[in-house]
């Protein structure tokens, strides 16, 4: 039987501040990135409907929209605005993905593990195979996704990497007077 003091331990390790300490290819972070992101893209997918929906005076029929293909068609305008609202929500889930993962060796992984849960949502949903458009959307959006994700987050790295400290506060002090910076032309030289 596990002491209650080890239980504690067991809790304390589990806490999300815990976790984003570990390694980053931690099992425990990786799961935990996964629901995060997968939480701010249907979130961030539910808000854009909702608020599109009233905005225009649609019935809310947010689980349809969410978790099924059925409205995802580029044959109409109905359609064509929903596949619109899921490439917006992409683009904003790019912003999550630099936060929550920061990582551009893992951007692909998490891209397409998005998408890949989203598959299942809407086979388990819908009890069927979603439709031709749908797979057509998800491609242009896991594309989004990845090629967007992975710049913001390898410019993330590279800032982080190369350019932190590089502009302090000491350098817009008088005090700190350096001689100017004299430039050669190598052109010349050679």
């Amino acid at each position: 039987m596990i002491s209650f003091r080890r239980l504690l331990q067991m809790l304390h390790g589990l806490k999300p501040s815990e976790i984003f300490k570990q390694d980053s290819l931690s099992p425990a972070k990786i799961t935990l990135q996964i629901i995060l992101l997968q939480i701010f893209y249907y979130n961030t997918a539910a808000f854009l409907f909702f608020s599109w929906g009233k905005l225009v005076g649609y019935k809310i029929e947010m689980k349809k929209w969410l978790f099924s293909s059925e409205y995802i068609d580029f044959t109409n305008g109905y359609g064509l605005t929903i596949t619109i609202l899921w490439l917006v929500d992409s683009l904003i889930c790019v912003l999550f993905l630099t936060v929550i993962v920061g990582r551009s060796k893992l951007a692909w992984d998490f891209a397409v593990t998005i998408h890949a849960i989203d598959l299942i949502v809407v086979c388990l949903y819908t009890h069927s195979v979603p439709s031709l458009s749908w797979f057509i959307l998800q491609i242009l959006s896991s594309l989004i996704l990845v090629f967007l994700g992975t710049y913001t987050t390898r410019w993330r790295e590279l800032r982080d990497t190369f350019f932190e400290g590089m502009v302090d506060q000491e350098t817009y002090t008088s005090s700190n007077a350096q001689a100017p910076l004299i430039m050669h032309d190598l052109e010349s030289q050679h």
